[in-house]
């Protein structure tokens, strides 16, 4: 890990971070890639398509007025996978308003950075692979870096997702009632919101935006939603939870409303739901006992534990059972 004392003094002098789901969750797997993604702010641009439909899958679903200011259509089919990361990178690097007046080194110096068409013998070749009529249109919208561009058969694939999943009647019962204008309405609905709560004893706090909770006044009860969408079926969705850590998730979204309910917090009973769909526009609604809750969020504690390890003493050199000498063969 290389470290760089003027970037990590700036992060440290703001005295303000929280930890989300996805830093907490990187910081596990990787403290290096942590410190080089939040701390240096080095972080790799994501292009990847299944998490593109993903975030259109939500805004589709909780926030469809806010489409076009999140997402540009484009015409035509998208690039793949590995040629979006290129043109994001070539992006980064140049002002070039157009694919063709992209100098040849620009083009050159990312695909061999990202280990894309390397086998082709002659640069002419690889120039080729990027500068081409299909790519043209994606490149165009290159230039809003603050939206996500998908093609009209992304569009069209995640808008038949949210269809099943709103034709859902469990899915239907969850999110049916929403807020009335009423000022004493009981009810209280919110989609996408975004929450942050302090530790107690904790140089850090935690924040993330709630898919959807509903809040029943009269009756202490409150429901969290967190919609996933799975390139795999519903049947394998408990490995997937355990495999990306998103129980994590969820005690941080139980931890985060908790926290807005006030005082009288403890009165509350709050129950927790993924609701899935899977890669056959197959719709389950995951309930998490209270049982499985109190270990995940027992679990939470003990995360926050190894946060404050690493970033009360600034190292990030290595995993936390390995920093404590916990690893033996």
């Amino acid at each position: 890990m290389i470290r760089n004392k003027e970037k990590e003094d700036v992060f440290y002098a703001k005295k303000d971070f929280c930890f989300s789901y996805s830093s907490l969750n990187k910081l596990l797997f990787s403290p290096s890639l942590f410190y080089k993604e939040y701390i240096l702010f080095d972080r790799e641009v994501r292009t990847d398509k299944h998490l593109v439909e993903g975030k259109l899958v939500h805004c589709l679903l909780f926030e469809p007025e806010n489409v076009e200011e999140k997402f540009s259509i484009v015409p035509g089919k998208a690039p793949s996978d590995s040629v979006r990361k290129v043109l994001k990178d070539m992006a980064l690097h140049t002002d070039a308003v157009t694919l063709v007046s992209v100098e040849d080194f620009v083009i050159l110096d990312s695909l061999k950075e990202l280990n894309l068409y390397q086998s082709l013998k002659k640069d002419e070749a690889r120039i080729a692979k990027i500068r081409t009529l299909d790519n043209e249109p994606y490149w165009k919208f290159l230039s809003n870096t603050n939206v996500d561009v998908v093609d009209q058969d992304t569009l069209t694939k995640c808008e038949e997702k949210v269809e099943a999943i709103k034709e859902n009647k469990d899915v239907l019962a969850l999110f049916e009632q929403q807020q009335s204008d009423f000022e004493l309405d009981p009810i209280e609905t919110h989609a996408e919101r975004y929450l942050k709560s302090e530790l107690k004893d904790k140089n850090f706090g935690l924040h993330g935006y709630i898919d959807f909770y509903k809040i029943d006044h009269e009756k202490f009860e409150v429901t969290i939603c967190d919609l996933k969408t799975t390139s795999k079926t519903i049947s394998d969705f408990k490995d997937t939870v355990d495999f990306y850590n998103y129980w994590l998730q969820a005690a941080i979204y139980m931890k985060l409303v908790y926290d807005t309910l006030g005082e009288n917090a403890e009165k509350y009973t709050i129950t927790f739901k993924f609701v899935v769909i899977d890669t056959y526009k197959q719709v389950y609604v995951f309930d998490v006992t209270q049982e499985t809750m109190d270990a995940w969020v027992s679990g939470l504690e003990g995360v926050i534990k190894v946060g404050a390890h690493h970033y009360d003493k600034r190292n990030y050199q290595l995993p936390y059972d390995f920093l404590t000498g916990n690893i033996k063969l």
